[in-house]
């Protein structure tokens, strides 16, 4: 299992594919489960390079204060370790858009051209509210907790027409050890919810696309994709309607095709 030091850890990382770098970062899941369905797609024209963020999985987990912008700065040594000085970047599934943007802040010269799906620039009342009691559930019952996240990330039209698709989001985030550490979870909810980037977000410079679910994402939806829309310069927003936080499976080759045109254009 290839690990790479960076600053006070040893992170787990997997490459897959050859061409141009496309970092992808997601957020409460593991590499190889990272883009699921887009990840072959994605690895045939560029090198995906998928990883465990600090506290989760095969990544080290130290003690004291944590926080996204130690996960941004993870991912620029996790680049120097692999001799990657410019990529295209996806950051999906909330925590990896965070993730991404405060990258592209703190190391501009790093990314071309990112892809942000679901992106926040501050949690608001609602969802800090609802990611506590998702603490609460995980540590009563780790798959209560994976059933009730996945009811959220996914449209009554989904789980009705399609449910092979939240069953298999289910078994995925049921089924691995995400957060092996003691107290792991909460502090990655922790750090989120401190994540603030409304006033330096401006700063993104380089071309970005905006994915969101449509009304039916409330924990990470439209109301948020907008703001990131109006802080980013020049940035595109496309929500998909009729979607929620799991638009990606339920819009698969809308998104993937949007991405692959984004990314065709967009980048070095």
């Amino acid at each position: 299992m290839p690990k790479a030091k960076v600053s006070d850890i040893e992170m787990y990382y997997e490459i897959a594919g050859e061409g141009p770098p496309l970092l992808m970062s997601s957020g409460w899941s593991l590499a190889g489960r990272n883009f699921g369905s887009s990840h072959p797609i994605l690895s045939q024209k560029y090198m995906c390079i998928r990883h465990d963020h600090r506290c989760m999985g095969r990544t080290d987990a130290p003690d004291g204060p944590l926080t996204l912008e130690q996960m941004a700065d993870d991912l620029a040594g996790l680049l120097d370790h692999l001799k990657i000085e410019r990529t295209r970047m996806i950051g999906g599934g909330g925590m990896g858009a965070r993730v991404a943007m405060a990258l592209a802040i703190r190391h501009p010269d790093r990314i071309s051209a990112l892809e942000l799906g679901s992106a926040v620039l501050k949690s608001d009342n609602f969802s800090a509210s609802l990611a506590r009691v998702w603490k609460r559930m995980r540590a009563l019952d780790p798959e209560l907790w994976a059933e009730e996240v996945t009811l959220w990330s996914y449209t009554p039209n989904t789980y009705n027409t399609r449910p092979d698709i939240p069953e298999k989001a289910f078994r995925g985030r049921a089924g691995e050890n995400t957060f092996p550490a003691p107290q792991a979870y909460d502090r990655i909810v922790d750090a989120m919810l401190a994540f603030d980037v409304r006033d330096t977000a401006c700063q993104i410079k380089c071309p970005t696309l905006i994915t969101s679910g449509g009304i039916e994402d409330l924990f990470s939806g439209p109301r948020y994709a907008r703001a990131v829309h109006a802080a980013i310069p020049n940035s595109v927003l496309k929500i998909f309607e009729g979607a929620a936080h799991g638009y990606t499976g339920e819009c698969h080759d809308e998104y993937i095709k949007l991405v692959l045109d984004w990314f065709e254009k967009h980048g070095d």
